[in-house]
Protein backbone atom coordinates (compact mmCIF):
# COMPACT_ATOMS: atom_id res chain seq x y z
CA UNK A 1 0.00 0.00 0.00
CA UNK A 2 2.84 2.38 0.86
CA UNK A 3 4.50 1.76 -2.50
CA UNK A 4 1.22 2.45 -4.28
CA UNK A 5 0.79 5.80 -2.56
CA UNK A 6 4.38 6.75 -3.34
CA UNK A 7 3.89 5.81 -6.98
CA UNK A 8 0.74 7.92 -7.20
CA UNK A 9 2.49 10.92 -5.63
CA UNK A 10 5.44 10.49 -7.98
CA UNK A 11 3.13 10.75 -10.99
CA UNK A 12 0.61 13.22 -9.63
CA UNK A 13 2.80 16.00 -8.23
CA UNK A 14 4.87 16.66 -11.40
CA UNK A 15 1.73 16.40 -13.50
CA UNK A 16 -0.13 18.95 -11.40
CA UNK A 17 2.91 21.23 -11.40
CA UNK A 18 3.14 21.16 -15.18
CA UNK A 19 -0.60 21.83 -15.46
CA UNK A 20 -0.41 24.78 -13.06
CA UNK A 21 2.54 26.32 -14.90
CA UNK A 22 0.75 25.85 -18.23
CA UNK A 23 -2.41 27.47 -16.97
CA UNK A 24 -0.51 30.42 -15.57
CA UNK A 25 1.67 30.79 -18.65
CA UNK A 26 -0.61 33.52 -19.89
CA UNK A 27 -3.57 35.01 -18.07
CA UNK A 28 -4.91 36.84 -21.07
CA UNK A 29 -5.06 35.93 -24.74
CA UNK A 30 -3.38 38.33 -27.14
CA UNK A 31 -5.23 40.33 -29.79
CA UNK A 32 -4.08 41.90 -33.05
CA UNK A 33 -5.57 43.83 -35.97
CA UNK A 34 -2.81 44.26 -38.56
CA UNK A 35 -4.06 44.51 -42.17
CA UNK A 36 -1.93 46.13 -44.86
CA UNK A 37 -0.60 45.53 -48.35
CA UNK A 38 2.35 43.73 -46.78
CA UNK A 39 0.17 41.13 -45.09
CA UNK A 40 -2.53 40.31 -42.60
CA UNK A 41 -2.33 39.31 -38.96
CA UNK A 42 -5.76 39.72 -37.40
CA UNK A 43 -6.96 38.02 -34.23
CA UNK A 44 -10.18 39.08 -32.53
CA UNK A 45 -13.30 37.73 -30.90
CA UNK A 46 -16.28 38.73 -32.96
CA UNK A 47 -20.03 38.26 -32.62
CA UNK A 48 -21.42 35.42 -34.74
CA UNK A 49 -24.98 34.36 -34.11
CA UNK A 50 -25.04 36.23 -30.82
CA UNK A 51 -21.94 34.39 -29.54
CA UNK A 52 -18.42 35.82 -29.14
CA UNK A 53 -16.11 33.62 -31.24
CA UNK A 54 -12.36 33.56 -31.89
CA UNK A 55 -11.16 34.31 -35.41
CA UNK A 56 -7.58 34.57 -36.64
CA UNK A 57 -6.64 35.72 -40.15
CA UNK A 58 -3.06 35.37 -41.40
CA UNK A 59 -1.40 35.85 -44.77
CA UNK A 60 1.68 37.30 -46.46
CA UNK A 61 -0.14 39.31 -49.12
CA UNK A 62 -3.51 41.02 -48.73
CA UNK A 63 -4.18 40.51 -52.45
CA UNK A 64 -4.01 36.71 -52.18
CA UNK A 65 -7.33 34.83 -52.32
CA UNK A 66 -8.92 34.00 -48.97
CA UNK A 67 -9.45 30.49 -47.63
CA UNK A 68 -11.62 29.72 -44.60
CA UNK A 69 -10.61 26.56 -42.74
CA UNK A 70 -13.41 24.70 -40.93
CA UNK A 71 -11.84 22.54 -38.24
CA UNK A 72 -12.81 19.06 -37.10
CA UNK A 73 -14.19 17.74 -33.88
CA UNK A 74 -16.75 18.98 -33.15
CA UNK A 75 -15.16 20.96 -30.37
CA UNK A 76 -11.53 20.09 -31.22
CA UNK A 77 -9.38 23.17 -30.37
CA UNK A 78 -7.86 24.60 -33.52
CA UNK A 79 -5.07 26.99 -32.57
CA UNK A 80 -2.60 24.62 -30.83
CA UNK A 81 -2.45 22.15 -33.73
CA UNK A 82 -3.64 23.04 -37.22
CA UNK A 83 -3.07 26.79 -37.20
CA UNK A 84 0.44 26.40 -35.79
CA UNK A 85 1.51 23.71 -38.26
CA UNK A 86 4.00 24.11 -41.07
CA UNK A 87 1.28 23.22 -43.58
CA UNK A 88 -0.78 26.24 -42.63
CA UNK A 89 2.24 28.51 -42.53
CA UNK A 90 3.12 27.49 -46.09
CA UNK A 91 -0.47 28.04 -47.25
CA UNK A 92 -0.30 31.57 -45.84
CA UNK A 93 2.14 32.38 -48.65
CA UNK A 94 -0.53 31.60 -51.25
CA UNK A 95 -3.81 32.32 -49.46
CA UNK A 96 -5.00 34.61 -46.72
CA UNK A 97 -5.98 31.90 -44.23
CA UNK A 98 -8.94 32.31 -41.89
CA UNK A 99 -8.89 30.16 -38.75
CA UNK A 100 -12.08 30.07 -36.71
CA UNK A 101 -12.84 28.21 -33.51
CA UNK A 102 -16.50 27.31 -33.81
CA UNK A 103 -19.03 28.04 -31.08
CA UNK A 104 -18.42 25.93 -27.98
CA UNK A 105 -14.77 25.33 -28.94
CA UNK A 106 -11.60 26.73 -27.34
CA UNK A 107 -11.73 30.51 -27.35
CA UNK A 108 -15.35 30.42 -28.54
CA UNK A 109 -16.66 28.60 -25.48
CA UNK A 110 -19.08 30.43 -23.21
CA UNK A 111 -20.81 29.09 -20.12
CA UNK A 112 -23.90 31.09 -21.06
CA UNK A 113 -24.10 29.46 -24.48
CA UNK A 114 -27.60 27.94 -24.84
CA UNK A 115 -27.29 24.24 -25.62
CA UNK A 116 -30.19 24.57 -28.05
CA UNK A 117 -27.94 26.82 -30.15
CA UNK A 118 -25.68 23.87 -30.96
CA UNK A 119 -27.15 22.30 -34.06
CA UNK A 120 -25.60 21.71 -37.47
CA UNK A 121 -27.74 24.52 -38.88
CA UNK A 122 -26.43 26.93 -36.21
CA UNK A 123 -22.87 26.21 -37.33
CA UNK A 124 -23.82 26.76 -40.97
CA UNK A 125 -25.43 30.09 -40.04
CA UNK A 126 -22.28 31.10 -38.12
CA UNK A 127 -20.23 30.22 -41.19
CA UNK A 128 -22.34 32.51 -43.35
CA UNK A 129 -21.96 35.41 -40.91
CA UNK A 130 -18.21 34.85 -40.78
CA UNK A 131 -17.89 34.75 -44.59
CA UNK A 132 -19.77 38.06 -44.84
CA UNK A 133 -17.58 39.56 -42.10
CA UNK A 134 -14.31 38.42 -43.69
CA UNK A 135 -15.30 39.53 -47.19
CA UNK A 136 -16.17 43.00 -45.88
CA UNK A 137 -13.02 43.20 -43.76
CA UNK A 138 -10.67 42.20 -46.60
CA UNK A 139 -12.68 43.75 -49.45
CA UNK A 140 -13.33 40.43 -51.21
CA UNK A 141 -16.29 39.14 -53.17
CA UNK A 142 -15.55 35.44 -52.77
CA UNK A 143 -13.32 33.00 -50.91
CA UNK A 144 -12.48 29.30 -50.69
CA UNK A 145 -13.79 26.99 -47.97
CA UNK A 146 -11.76 24.02 -46.79
CA UNK A 147 -13.70 21.70 -44.49
CA UNK A 148 -11.88 19.01 -42.53
CA UNK A 149 -13.61 16.05 -40.85
CA UNK A 150 -16.60 17.39 -38.84
CA UNK A 151 -16.00 20.76 -40.52
CA UNK A 152 -16.69 19.17 -43.91
CA UNK A 153 -20.33 18.61 -42.88
CA UNK A 154 -20.68 22.33 -42.25
CA UNK A 155 -18.64 23.24 -45.33
CA UNK A 156 -20.67 21.10 -47.73
CA UNK A 157 -23.97 22.46 -46.41
CA UNK A 158 -22.69 26.03 -46.66
CA UNK A 159 -21.34 25.51 -50.20
CA UNK A 160 -24.71 24.11 -51.29
CA UNK A 161 -26.66 27.11 -49.96
CA UNK A 162 -24.26 30.01 -50.71
CA UNK A 163 -22.37 29.20 -53.93
CA UNK A 164 -22.25 32.91 -54.83
CA UNK A 165 -19.65 33.50 -52.11
CA UNK A 166 -17.26 30.68 -53.06
CA UNK A 167 -14.58 30.05 -55.66
CA UNK A 168 -14.57 26.34 -54.73
CA UNK A 169 -15.26 23.91 -51.92
CA UNK A 170 -12.35 21.75 -50.71
CA UNK A 171 -12.53 18.91 -48.19
CA UNK A 172 -10.22 16.52 -46.39
CA UNK A 173 -11.71 13.67 -44.39
CA UNK A 174 -15.12 14.37 -45.92
CA UNK A 175 -17.83 13.30 -43.51
CA UNK A 176 -21.10 12.06 -45.05
CA UNK A 177 -23.18 10.01 -42.62
CA UNK A 178 -21.67 10.22 -39.11
CA UNK A 179 -23.65 7.40 -37.52
CA UNK A 180 -23.06 4.94 -40.37
CA UNK A 181 -19.42 6.00 -40.12
CA UNK A 182 -19.40 4.96 -36.44
CA UNK A 183 -20.73 1.53 -37.38
CA UNK A 184 -17.94 1.11 -39.95
CA UNK A 185 -15.33 2.14 -37.37
CA UNK A 186 -16.66 -0.46 -34.93
CA UNK A 187 -16.57 -3.21 -37.57
CA UNK A 188 -13.02 -2.18 -38.55
CA UNK A 189 -11.82 -2.51 -34.96
CA UNK A 190 -13.46 -5.94 -34.63
CA UNK A 191 -11.73 -7.17 -37.81
CA UNK A 192 -8.32 -5.79 -36.88
CA UNK A 193 -8.54 -7.02 -33.30
CA UNK A 194 -9.48 -10.53 -34.45
CA UNK A 195 -6.64 -10.65 -36.99
CA UNK A 196 -4.13 -9.43 -34.38
CA UNK A 197 -5.62 -11.59 -31.61
CA UNK A 198 -5.93 -8.37 -29.59
CA UNK A 199 -8.01 -9.68 -26.72
CA UNK A 200 -8.05 -6.38 -24.83
CA UNK A 201 -9.64 -4.62 -27.80
CA UNK A 202 -12.15 -7.44 -28.29
CA UNK A 203 -13.17 -7.33 -24.62
CA UNK A 204 -13.71 -3.57 -24.83
CA UNK A 205 -15.74 -3.86 -28.03
CA UNK A 206 -18.02 -6.39 -26.33
CA UNK A 207 -19.11 -3.63 -23.93
CA UNK A 208 -20.11 -1.23 -26.75
CA UNK A 209 -23.86 -1.07 -27.43
CA UNK A 210 -24.16 -0.30 -31.14
CA UNK A 211 -27.93 0.27 -31.21
CA UNK A 212 -28.49 3.88 -32.37
CA UNK A 213 -30.52 4.83 -29.31
CA UNK A 214 -27.84 3.52 -26.93
CA UNK A 215 -24.59 4.29 -28.77
CA UNK A 216 -22.98 7.09 -26.78
CA UNK A 217 -20.18 9.58 -27.29
CA UNK A 218 -18.18 7.60 -24.74
CA UNK A 219 -18.55 4.50 -26.94
CA UNK A 220 -17.42 6.47 -29.99
CA UNK A 221 -14.33 7.79 -28.22
CA UNK A 222 -13.37 4.27 -27.14
CA UNK A 223 -13.77 2.91 -30.67
CA UNK A 224 -11.78 5.80 -32.12
CA UNK A 225 -8.83 5.16 -29.82
CA UNK A 226 -8.57 1.68 -31.30
CA UNK A 227 -9.03 3.00 -34.84
CA UNK A 228 -6.07 5.28 -34.15
CA UNK A 229 -3.97 2.41 -32.75
CA UNK A 230 -4.62 0.38 -35.90
CA UNK A 231 -3.64 3.16 -38.36
CA UNK A 232 -7.06 4.47 -39.34
CA UNK A 233 -6.35 8.06 -38.28
CA UNK A 234 -2.62 8.38 -39.01
CA UNK A 235 -1.26 5.83 -41.44
CA UNK A 236 2.15 5.43 -39.80
CA UNK A 237 1.45 5.16 -36.07
CA UNK A 238 4.28 5.32 -33.58
CA UNK A 239 3.55 2.61 -30.96
CA UNK A 240 4.51 5.12 -28.26
CA UNK A 241 1.96 7.72 -29.43
CA UNK A 242 -1.55 8.05 -28.06
CA UNK A 243 -4.71 9.40 -29.71
CA UNK A 244 -4.57 12.48 -27.47
CA UNK A 245 -1.23 12.69 -25.67
CA UNK A 246 0.37 14.89 -23.04
CA UNK A 247 2.23 16.92 -25.67
CA UNK A 248 -1.06 17.97 -27.28
CA UNK A 249 -2.55 18.90 -23.90
CA UNK A 250 0.50 21.01 -23.07
CA UNK A 251 0.40 22.76 -26.47
CA UNK A 252 -3.21 23.61 -25.82
CA UNK A 253 -2.68 24.90 -22.30
CA UNK A 254 0.31 27.04 -23.26
CA UNK A 255 -1.12 28.47 -26.50
CA UNK A 256 -0.99 32.29 -26.35
CA UNK A 257 -4.33 32.50 -28.17
CA UNK A 258 -6.06 31.39 -24.96
CA UNK A 259 -6.50 33.28 -21.73
CA UNK A 260 -6.74 31.58 -18.36
CA UNK A 261 -10.57 31.21 -18.50
CA UNK A 262 -10.29 29.52 -21.92
CA UNK A 263 -7.78 27.02 -20.61
CA UNK A 264 -9.87 26.18 -17.56
CA UNK A 265 -12.94 25.72 -19.75
CA UNK A 266 -11.11 23.30 -22.04
CA UNK A 267 -9.95 21.25 -19.04
CA UNK A 268 -13.40 21.16 -17.44
CA UNK A 269 -15.53 20.75 -20.61
CA UNK A 270 -13.42 19.01 -23.29
CA UNK A 271 -16.39 17.33 -25.02
CA UNK A 272 -19.01 20.06 -24.67
CA UNK A 273 -19.72 20.56 -28.39
CA UNK A 274 -19.63 16.87 -29.24
CA UNK A 275 -22.03 16.00 -26.44
CA UNK A 276 -24.53 18.68 -27.41
CA UNK A 277 -24.36 17.79 -31.13
CA UNK A 278 -24.40 14.04 -30.63
CA UNK A 279 -28.08 13.37 -31.34
CA UNK A 280 -28.06 15.84 -34.27
CA UNK A 281 -25.11 14.00 -35.82
CA UNK A 282 -26.95 10.69 -35.65
CA UNK A 283 -29.56 12.10 -38.04
CA UNK A 284 -27.15 13.78 -40.47
CA UNK A 285 -26.73 12.36 -43.98
CA UNK A 286 -25.28 14.58 -46.71
CA UNK A 287 -26.53 12.30 -49.48
CA UNK A 288 -30.02 13.44 -48.52
CA UNK A 289 -29.40 17.02 -47.34
CA UNK A 290 -26.69 18.05 -49.86
CA UNK A 291 -27.31 16.26 -53.16
CA UNK A 292 -25.77 19.10 -55.20
CA UNK A 293 -23.08 21.78 -54.83
CA UNK A 294 -22.95 24.58 -57.38
CA UNK A 295 -19.23 25.43 -57.20
CA UNK A 296 -16.12 23.41 -58.11
CA UNK A 297 -15.68 20.59 -55.57
CA UNK A 298 -12.43 18.93 -54.48
CA UNK A 299 -12.31 15.85 -52.27
CA UNK A 300 -8.74 15.19 -51.06
CA UNK A 301 -9.03 11.77 -49.46
CA UNK A 302 -6.55 9.62 -47.57
CA UNK A 303 -6.80 6.09 -48.93
CA UNK A 304 -6.52 4.60 -45.42
CA UNK A 305 -8.92 6.94 -43.63
CA UNK A 306 -11.20 4.90 -41.38
CA UNK A 307 -12.09 7.31 -38.60
CA UNK A 308 -14.05 9.33 -41.19
CA UNK A 309 -14.62 6.70 -43.84
CA UNK A 310 -12.93 7.37 -47.17
CA UNK A 311 -15.21 4.71 -48.68
CA UNK A 312 -18.33 6.66 -47.69
CA UNK A 313 -16.77 9.88 -48.98
CA UNK A 314 -15.92 8.31 -52.35
CA UNK A 315 -19.43 6.88 -52.69
CA UNK A 316 -20.91 10.31 -51.92
CA UNK A 317 -18.59 11.90 -54.48
CA UNK A 318 -19.98 9.60 -57.16
CA UNK A 319 -23.61 10.66 -56.60
CA UNK A 320 -22.94 14.32 -55.77
CA UNK A 321 -24.16 16.65 -58.50
CA UNK A 322 -21.56 19.34 -59.21
CA UNK A 323 -22.34 21.23 -62.42
CA UNK A 324 -19.22 23.41 -62.00
CA UNK A 325 -17.04 20.30 -61.84
CA UNK A 326 -15.78 17.89 -59.19
CA UNK A 327 -12.38 16.32 -58.57
CA UNK A 328 -11.41 13.44 -56.27
CA UNK A 329 -7.72 13.09 -55.46
CA UNK A 330 -6.49 10.04 -53.55
CA UNK A 331 -3.54 10.32 -51.17
CA UNK A 332 -2.27 6.77 -51.16
CA UNK A 333 0.03 7.06 -48.12
CA UNK A 334 -2.42 8.93 -45.90
CA UNK A 335 -5.29 8.23 -43.56
CA UNK A 336 -7.37 11.04 -42.05
CA UNK A 337 -4.91 13.93 -42.46
CA UNK A 338 -3.36 14.03 -45.94
CA UNK A 339 -2.28 17.64 -45.33
CA UNK A 340 0.03 16.36 -42.56
CA UNK A 341 0.90 12.93 -43.96
CA UNK A 342 1.66 13.90 -47.59
CA UNK A 343 2.33 17.58 -47.10
CA UNK A 344 4.29 18.34 -50.28
CA UNK A 345 1.70 16.81 -52.57
CA UNK A 346 -1.15 18.44 -50.67
CA UNK A 347 0.44 21.88 -50.98
CA UNK A 348 1.08 21.33 -54.68
CA UNK A 349 -2.60 20.52 -55.24
CA UNK A 350 -3.63 23.64 -53.33
CA UNK A 351 -1.26 25.86 -55.32
CA UNK A 352 -1.63 24.41 -58.80
CA UNK A 353 -5.19 23.09 -58.99
CA UNK A 354 -7.28 24.97 -56.45
CA UNK A 355 -5.82 28.48 -56.18
CA UNK A 356 -6.24 29.20 -59.95
CA UNK A 357 -10.04 29.22 -59.46
CA UNK A 358 -9.58 32.67 -57.94
CA UNK A 359 -7.83 34.02 -61.05
CA UNK A 360 -9.84 36.35 -63.31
Amino acid sequence: MQLSRLHIRTLLIPGLSVLLIALLFSCRAYRSAYISERGVHYFQRINLGGVRQSVMIRGHDKDNPVMLFLHGGPGFPLFPVDQASGVMRELESHFTMVYWEQRGTGGSFNWRLPVKSLSVDDFVADTHELVEYVCALLDKEKLFIWGHSWGSNVGAKYAATHPDRLYAYVSTGQSVNPFLNERLCYEYVLREAAERDDRRALRQMERVDTLPRNYSLRDALLVRRWVYNYGGVVREVDPMDRYIDLAYVLRTLTAPEYGLPDKLNMVLMPYFSAEELWEDLKELNLEDSVPSIGVPVYFLLGRHDVVVSAELAAAYFEVLEAPAGKTLIWFEESAHRPHHEETDRFLRVMREQIRPHASP
